[in-house]
């Protein structure tokens, strides 16, 4: 099974809400997304979706990347698939984001 698609990252959304069990606020990062892929049956497809960002990538840039993906089980207990890694392709920027040199 290949678990790894190429994405591009085209803009974010940020969605706050407190964590159920702490009341701590929080943040959902979704990634806008274009995703290329090739069927035997329907040949080369283009689709535009929402990719939930892991927490730890979080400061992703906007760019191209290879994306590999995992199984995963949700609350609902259904079988999903969960982003695991991301390597940056083409003219995508370095995926680490540049420090910020502003004095506090």
């Amino acid at each position: 099974m290949d678990n790894k698609h190429h994405v591009q990252i085209v803009g974010f959304k940020t969605i706050d809400y407190r964590n159920k069990k702490t009341g701590a606020p929080e943040q959902m990062k979704l990634a806008q997304c274009v995703v290329t892929s090739e069927t035997v049956d329907k040949g080369p497809q283009i689709v535009v979706g929402e990719l939930v960002m892991p927490k730890a990538m979080h400061e992703t840039p906007i760019g191209s990347y290879l994306a590999e993906f995992e199984l995963a089980v949700g609350q609902d207990l259904r079988i999903g698939s969960r982003l695991t890694k991301l390597h940056p392709i083409g003219g995508a920027s370095s995926a680490r984001p540049k420090a910020d040199t502003k004095a506090s």
